[in-house]
């Protein structure tokens, strides 16, 4: 009994139960733990989502450095092949193997017609539509093949 208010306690007025004070307490803890879970949980997707963006960042970097060495060599083979596409280039290999070629006669070039539904293949070499006439016809009409 307490000497002050003279209330009893209902603990000291029983003296056979205990006080029903652990079920809050469970729950409480249930709860600190499952929050707790929560934030683990949290935490270690925020870890895997950072862990996948530097992983994806070091693959964007490598990817990129791979496209500029690409385009590096496109352009250097686009300019060995227009030195080997150069007259210099082919009239030094005619000389080199001593063939017997020749530049073309202006009066052996013609052109062509293109019809509709017709695939020309001088479109492949960048739409140039001359062609070497080299036909018995055009010796004759041109004055003969020197």
């Amino acid at each position: 009994m307490n000497q002050f208010t003279k209330k009893t306690n209902p603990a000291e007025a029983e003296p056979g139960t205990e006080p029903q004070k652990t079920h809050w307490v469970a729950g409480l803890i249930v709860k600190m733990a499952m929050m707790m879970f929560v934030i683990f949980i949290a935490f270690c997707a925020r870890v895997h989502l950072n862990d996948k963006t530097e992983q994806l960042a070091r693959e964007k970097a490598r990817i990129l450095e791979e496209i500029r060495e690409k385009r590096t060599e496109i352009q250097t083979l686009v300019a060995k092949r227009e030195s080997l596409r150069s007259w210099d280039n082919i009239n030094k290999k005619i000389n080199q193997y001593n063939l017997a070629l020749r530049a073309v006669n202006p009066s052996q070039v013609r052109y062509m017609k293109r019809f509709e539904g017709q695939v020309a293949a001088p479109s492949q070499y960048g739409g140039d539509t001359r062609v070497a006439d080299t036909s018995a016809g055009a010796a004759l009409t041109s004055g003969g093949i020197q």
